[in-house]
């Protein structure tokens, strides 16, 4: 019998504990996080719980260990729920290199599911130049295809939606040349219209088939040679430490700390940590004006939005991928004097999404002399945007505005450039590669040049200038490791 340790149980830690128990009936799959469990089912996307209150707990639940001291959370305006993620349920990580601005909001979710338990569950393809070209396309469609099975993709939320057969005829009729369609999500819908949001808990195996230990942090793996052996795990509760003994290691711990715990391991390739990339966002919200679009039924739900949109990638027309998602109540608070203040017409709220290209300087470096409040080495973030992020930047205004038009007015200071991190889509700190040359850090299949029995798992894999949201490029390619991981074994 082979045994498996999976550290971190986000989507992609989830498809390996999937993909694995399916393909070898006796192995043994343990699976630990240092958060806890919000659910039932773990892992569930708590935008399905069904109170308000319920959301709140479960959000102030995976805010880290610093949330007691008052600590936790994204500054206020950094981010705002409905559009990309929603700042209640991250805490943040890192501190700025010196010299450097770093990533300000650079958060994470310390919970069973991680991001998964709070992500707003957008799954677009990767397109063009964002696909990774050292894969094979054929084998890439099938990928993403079983990623897409995974998560429980839909090309058809919201198929009722009134506003969304609108919107997306407007924006066909001035965009002819971008992909125009609904907002692909891993999400149920259900026959009410409304949706299931996909957590981990759909992907996952079934209870009996793995083993979940919440509230358990891997502080170091164990290393013989040029071979990973186990891990050495702490009990968050009582403090105990245990050494686990394994035929292979999944480090999904996402794009800042399975590089944090690799380098606290030993395991120091030149390339660990750089390369870091995230999405620049543009994000701003339009007060619909009278007659633009259908009028809007009265919210009667914890999630109000009603249609989601997407304005897709084009390498030559539209670098960007956009998301619209109209709601009857504005996604950003707005002071009941305020002039656009309950709007009868209903919002959208827009984001772009702007390559960041991988440069080497852009990285995260780690500080043994000053740990973390876990006691692993301390985050530094050196990140800054070049010029050609910043004339990206002024060209997807450009479009915006133009976007907004056809529908109303921003509010205003809108659109605006959300603050480095905001994006919470951090990629590139472990990227895979076609060669072991030193500006990679995995081969295509996801496992570190020169070690053997570890694989890694996230969007830090992601190699390319990306503007699409990555969940599903990542489980994309965790089912190809998982695959291989488990001829392996």
């Amino acid at each position: 019998m082979s045994r498996v340790l999976i550290v971190g149980s986000g989507p992609t830690g989830a498809a390996y504990a999937r993909l694995l128990t399916e393909a070898l009936p006796t192995v043994e799959v343990v699976m630990v996080d240092a958060g806890p469990v919000l659910t039932d089912p773990p892992g569930m996307n708590v935008k399905n719980l069904p109170d308000p209150a319920l959301q709140a707990a479960a959000r102030d639940a995976s805010q880290g260990p610093a949330r007691a001291a008052g600590l936790a959370g994204i500054p206020g305006g950094s981010v705002a729920e409905g559009t990309v993620t929603a700042r209640h349920g991250t805490h943040l990580i890192g501190h700025p290199a010196e010299g450097s601005g770093g990533m300000p909001a650079a958060a994470v979710a310390t919970c069973v599911g991680g991001q998964g338990a709070h992500w707003t569950c957008a799954t677009p393809r990767p397109a063009g130049t964002e696909r990774i070209p050292f894969i094979d396309p054929a084998e890439w469609e099938e990928h993403v295809s079983d990623a897409e099975r995974l998560l429980h993709t839909t090309g058809s939320a919201f198929a009722e939606s009134p506003q969304a057969e609108a919107v997306l005829r407007l924006l066909a009729g001035e965009f002819p040349d971008v992909p125009v369609r609904r907002l692909p999500i891993a999400a149920d819908p259900r026959p009410d219209g409304t949706l299931r949001w996909s957590g981990t808990d759909v992907v996952l195996p079934r209870p009996d088939r793995f083993h979940l230990r919440p509230r358990t942090l891997c502080t170091r793996l164990l290393v013989s040679g040029d071979r990973v052996t186990g891990a050495v795990l702490r009990d968050q509760d009582t403090g105990v430490t245990e050494r686990f003994e394994a035929d292979a290691v999944v480090v999904a711990a996402d794009a800042l700390r399975t590089p944090q715990l690799l380098w606290a391991s030993g395991i120091r390739p030149a390339a660990l940590g750089r390369h870091l990339t995230e999405h620049p966002l543009l994000f701003g919200v339009v007060a619909v004006r009278p007659g633009a679009l259908p009028a809007p039924a009265r919210a009667r739900r914890v999630d109000p939005i009603t249609a989601a949109v997407n304005l897709g990638y084009s390498d030559a027309e539209h670098p960007f991928h956009a998301q619209l998602m109209f709601s009857p109540v504005c996604p950003v608070p707005l002071p009941p004097d305020h002039p656009q203040a309950g709007n009868p017409a209903g919002y959208i709220g827009m984001g772009w999404g702007v390559r960041k290209w991988p440069r080497p300087s852009d990285r995260v470096i780690f500080d043994d002399e000053a740990p973390d409040d876990a006691g692993l080495p301390g985050i530094r973030i050196a990140y800054g945007l070049t010029e050609r992020e910043e004339a990206e930047l002024g060209r997807a205004r450009s479009v915006a505005t133009r976007v907004a038009a056809l529908f109303g007015d921003f509010l205003p200071g809108m659109p605006h450039v959300m603050p480095a991190g905001s994006s919470l889509h951090y990629m590139g700190t472990f990227r895979m590669g076609p060669a072991d040359d030193g500006t990679s850090v995995c081969d295509a299949y996801s496992r570190p040049w020169g070690m053997s029995g570890l694989v890694l798992a996230g969007n830090g894999l992601i190699p390319t200038a990306n503007a699409c949201n990555p969940t599903l490029t990542s489980v994309a390619l965790a089912v190809r490791g998982a695959r291989a991981l488990a001829a392996h074994l």
